[in-house]
């Protein structure tokens, strides 16, 4: 059987989606040999490493409130506005969600392990805003021949994943050895060339963002959110295109970060994309008849 890379990438609560594929995987005895993730994906995927099932990994999410992980900038807002109306008052607002809560959360849910102390071959994406640079976190001695790229191995899960997860203007950056992290979906929305540069023979793909737009956008964390959104997803294409064997896209609806209503669908979502090409992702990891590359949603 071929190696499996497993490549999660961005999307913020639609990354729930990661939680069937992953389900359906291990339902049908398939484990990742690789795993990466990008932003929503560096959750799951640190989630997954650390040793939590698929299954558990739902009901940590289930039970979760967004006070549980939201952490809002209100200080900030106020002395953001004190600038403006006070003149000499000076403060910089880097971000509306301050970020310790999730970082802490990931680090309890993850035992406080370091990216060292997990066996599953493992890449998490982030960028550094300074520099423009794609920061990836691994626990494998990889060779990236890109120049613009920094890989490090020395640093607890939780913050590879808080530094994948700061999406600019809503989240507080990362600081992180002397840089400022940002969303890693800024570089690489679906990290899927990293599985190849660690061993990966096939590499499967989930893409979150192949969308209609159906509802609108009101406040600044939702236009940010919107507008990254269609932005970024367009950084991945060649990648995917070049690197990517299947590439799932999960029929998921446009949420917010909070809107954890709706994570039992989002995760049916990506049960249902996986179910409908399990067979063929056998047939491909077992070396049966050729096919060709898959791109397919659920829809």
């Amino acid at each position: 059987m071929k190696s499996l890379g497993l490549a999660l990438g961005g999307g913020g609560l639609k990354g729930l989606a990661h939680i069937g594929v992953l389900q359906v995987l291990n339902s049908n005895n398939i484990k990742p040999t690789f795993i990466s993730g990008t932003s929503a994906g560096s959750i799951i995927a640190a989630l997954y490493a650390s040793g939590l099932t698929p299954h558990q990994i739902e009901e940590v999410v289930t039970k979760l409130s967004p006070s549980d992980y939201m952490d809002y900038n209100i200080m900030g807002v106020v002395k953001y506005l004190l600038k403006l109306i006070l003149p000499g008052y000076q403060y910089n607002l880097d971000g509306i969600v301050v970020g310790n809560k999730i970082e802490k959360l990931i680090y309890s849910l993850t035992g406080g392990k370091r990216l060292a102390d997990i066996q599953l071959p493992i890449a998490l994406v982030s960028c550094d805003i300074d520099s423009g640079r794609k920061i990836i976190f691994t626990n494998q001695n990889i060779e990236i021949e890109d120049r613009d790229s920094i890989v490090i191995q020395d640093a607890l899960l939780s913050e590879a994943v808080r530094s994948s997860i700061s999406i600019p203007v809503t989240f507080q950056p990362k600081h992180f050895q002397g840089m400022q992290m940002v969303d890693g979906g800024l570089k690489d929305i679906v990290p899927v060339m990293v599985n190849k540069c660690m061993g990966a023979e096939y590499v499967l793909a989930v893409n979150l963002g192949k969308e209609i737009y159906q509802t609108k956008v009101a406040g600044i964390p939702q236009i940010i959110s919107r507008t990254l959104s269609i932005m970024t997803f367009e950084t991945s294409d060649i990648e995917e295109e070049f690197f990517a064997d299947m590439l799932l896209y999960p029929e998921v609806p446009d949420v917010s970060l909070t809107d954890l209503k709706d994570s039992a669908q989002i995760i049916r979502a990506g049960r249902k994309v996986m179910r409908d090409n399990i067979d063929k992702l056998k047939r491909d990891l077992n070396n049966e008849p050729f096919s060709n590359r898959t791109s397919t949603s659920n829809i």
